[in-house]
């Protein structure tokens, strides 16, 4: 369960990083009129990071379409900051409660 953990941590951490990125980039964007303050997580993917878009595909094979629909549907700009937030949040949690636990990691 630590090793577990150990994962989830840091895969959070990490993760919020590129978050953050994808936050920065929307912003320069937005700051530069390239792109409206209400631009939809689907259409920042789609027309701003392509190379990413395949999520949308894994998102429509896991959860059921009118969540998928919600979902990227909804402003990049409070999106990817939330995520953010919250992987931080996750990533910590999952750290301090592996360290907790005893035995190897």
């Amino acid at each position: 369960m630590r090793t577990f953990l150990l994962w989830i941590g840091w895969l959070s951490l990490v993760g919020s990083l590129f978050d953050g990125f994808i936050a920065g980039l929307l912003c320069i964007l937005v700051i530069t009129d390239q792109a409206p303050m209400t631009l939809s997580v689907d259409t920042h993917l789609r027309e701003h990071l392509p190379f990413l878009y395949w999520i949308r595909a894994v998102a429509e094979f896991l959860f059921p379409e009118p969540f998928v629909v919600w979902l990227f549907g909804l402003p990049a700009l409070i999106y990817f900051p939330a995520r953010v937030i919250v992987s931080v949040i996750l990533g910590k949690w999952a750290l301090d409660t592996a360290a907790r636990m005893k035995g190897p990691s």
